[in-house]
């Protein structure tokens, strides 16, 4: 009956095995072809997303540039022909896509502090160290990428990020002020002139804060900064300028012209552009150019890779920081030979980017070819934006760039628990003071005393994190006393070894009372970190040979052994072994799994 059952069945899978042959050759090609259909749709839709995407943040980016080329003192041009050069060159060859770069904030900042203002739109004296700042500033880069010292942005504290952002939203946001200021008489504007430049702030704000928010799909593709610039020079042109009153615009301050619209090296002088080159060979002004070189080479490393760390979280693919960098010095190289302020990632548009479904090098490429369009071809267009306009768009990036839970963590540091539990779980966010010291600390620093700037701020938050740090891993090491059976003194060490912990150990110590024997012993936790761990190895070792006994330190671990082999000149009259060595030694002495197997059975 079995065997029956077993024969008939396998005709039965012969035939489904032919029927389904034959299926495959029938709609396979089909399949492939669908296949095929909807790979070439998804490549469509991509490429139609991130033109876009392109055209969109093309027409964000725009105003932004040139509102950072007055932050930074400089003429329009000099930041739109940077935003363009710095934007292609990182989109195309970076090493994260769906990045957006260009002339920034945190450039602007840093540039701000070397070059005076002149007034509006105009170059402030000095600007012809800028160029040269740039280009030293892009060899850096390349030095970082090269030194693969990108991965150290992994270290970088979460308070002194936010302190970042925060600093840099205040320097912008004090950057907007001087539109409205009377430079004549050193006060601000007045009358219908001041009205009508608050009113066109205010509408280009509104537009750019709420407009995106209306639930229709136009609103969405049609950039809010691009309508809000629409709307200014409507009320501008159509009810300001008929009333006999008039704001300033982009062609009243530095117009663009057709001696402008193509990058000229800083070097050559022409009708349009020429600069002081004399000014650039003397030792205060290659001082200045090394020091600001420098400086933006940190900020623009700094942030761009914070940037692609952001982007790496929405995308959830990996990033090149090193790659990243070198495209970066080589945009900032080409940037400052043509005569371009240079710049890095821009963390509000690429996150715009992200957000809205950007993941490839196109969007950017698109978005730094539209700007290089614009400012060739169009650039009588850009002599009509007015100036308040551009503001108002600043001051809504600045509100968003803000990290404004950090306010909350400030009060929640500063109120006793009882008070907070009363206020209900909004205040029930307290982390160490001192991280929310770090936090202000680099907001302040970023803009307060004068001479100050972002790049020194990041910097003393960085020391103060690491000072913290140092001596919270300080309080970690402990050590415990024991004797043996044999009347040997043991001395249990738990923790790092490092130039904060070190001299506790040495303090621990009892070379007066302790017997003629010591045993030191590193548990798996116990690290010899630096030079001043191993010179109170040597000091310790001193103090017990004086009195005429010995003390062994035992357990160390091979990064521990290495740095004591390599110093050895220093601490040759040290004692210890190595953890590998005991462990092999005690696997010597346990049975094999052979053996053990032996014996059980």
């Amino acid at each position: 009956m079995t065997v029956d059952n077993e024969t008939n069945a396998q005709p039965r899978e012969e035939e489904m095995e032919q029927g389904k042959v034959k299926l495959e050759e029938k709609y396979g090609e089909s399949d492939r072809e669908l296949n095929g259909e909807r790979k070439s749709k998804t490549n469509t839709e991509f490429i139609i997303r991130e033109v876009l995407l392109g055209v969109t943040i093309c027409f964000a980016q725009i105003p932004e540039s040139v509102a950072f080329a007055f932050m930074a003192n400089v003429k329009p041009p000099i930041a739109l022909h940077a935003a363009w050069i710095v934007g292609l060159m990182c989109s195309a060859f970076g090493g994260r896509p769906g990045m957006v770069n260009g002339a920034t904030g945190a450039f602007a900042a840093i540039i701000g502090t070397f070059i005076p203002e002149a007034g509006t739109g105009k170059n402030g004296p000095g600007v012809e160290l800028l160029f040269p700042s740039v280009i030293f500033a892009g060899l850096l880069m390349f030095a970082v990428s090269a030194s693969k010292l990108s991965r150290f942005i992994t270290i970088l504290p979460a308070p002194v990020m936010i302190g970042f952002c925060n600093g840099l939203a205040i320097v912008i946001g004090l950057a907007q002020l001087h539109p409205f200021k009377d430079h004549e008489n050193g006060g601000w504007k007045t009358g219908p002139v001041m009205i009508w430049m608050l009113v066109i702030c205010f509408t280009s704000m509104l537009i750019m804060e709420f407009l995106p928010k209306i639930p229709l799909k136009i609103f969405k593709v049609i950039p809010s900064s691009l309508v809000a610039i629409v709307c200014s020079i409507v009320i501008e042109f159509c009810i300001v300028r008929p009333t006999g009153v008039k704001t300033d615009v982009i062609g009243d301050v530095s117009e663009f012209t057709s001696d402008t619209a193509f990058p000229i090296p800083f070097f050559l002088s022409t009708d349009a552009v020429s600069y002081e080159l004399s000014n650039i060979w003397s030792w205060s002004s290659f001082e200045k150019i090394i020091v600001q070189g420098f400086l933006l080479c940190a900020v623009g490393t700094i942030e761009s890779l914070m940037t692609s760390e952001v982007v790496e979280a929405f995308v959830k693919t990996p990033s090149d920081g090193n790659r990243t960098v070198a495209a970066m010095g080589f945009g900032n190289i080409l940037s400052g030979l043509l005569g371009g302020m240079g710049g890095n990632a821009m963390i509000g548009l690429s996150t715009v980017n992200c957000l809205n479904g950007g993941r490839g090098r196109l969007g950017p490429c698109v978005a730094a070819l539209c700007i290089a369009a614009c400012v060739m071809g169009a650039y009588p267009l850009l002599n009509y934006i007015p100036i308040a306009a551009l503001a108002g768009i600043m001051i809504i990036v600045v509100v968003h760039t803000f990290k404004w839970f950090s306010l909350g963590m400030l009060l929640a540091a500063i109120l006793p628990e009882g008070l907070r539990q009363k206020m209900g779980p909004k205040f029930q966010r307290k982390v160490p003071r001192v991280e929310v010291f770090v936090i202000f600390l680099v907001t302040i620093l970023s803009n307060f005393p004068k001479g100050t700037n972002i790049a020194y701020a990041v910097g003393a938050g960085l020391a103060v994190c690491a000072i913290n740090y140092s001596w919270n891993s300080s309080k970690t090491l402990e050590v415990q006393e024991s004797y043996g059976e044999d009347g040997v003194k043991y001395y249990d060490v738990e923790g790092p070894l490092f130039f904060g912990a070190s001299n506790r150990l040495f303090k621990m110590m009892k070379p007066e009372t302790d017997p003629d024997k010591v045993d030191v012993r590193f548990s798996g936790t116990t690290s010899i970190m630096d030079y001043s761990a191993m010179e109170v190895l040597h000091k310790i070792t001193a103090e017990y040979q004086a009195k005429g006994k010995t003390i062994t330190f035992h357990s160390l671990c091979p990064n521990s052994q290495r740095l004591m082999v390599k110093a050895n000149r220093l601490v040759k009259n040290v004692e210890y072994t190595s953890r590998d060595v005991e462990v092999q030694d005690i696997d010597e002495t346990l049975p094999s799994p052979r053996h053990g197997s032996d014996m059980v059975g």
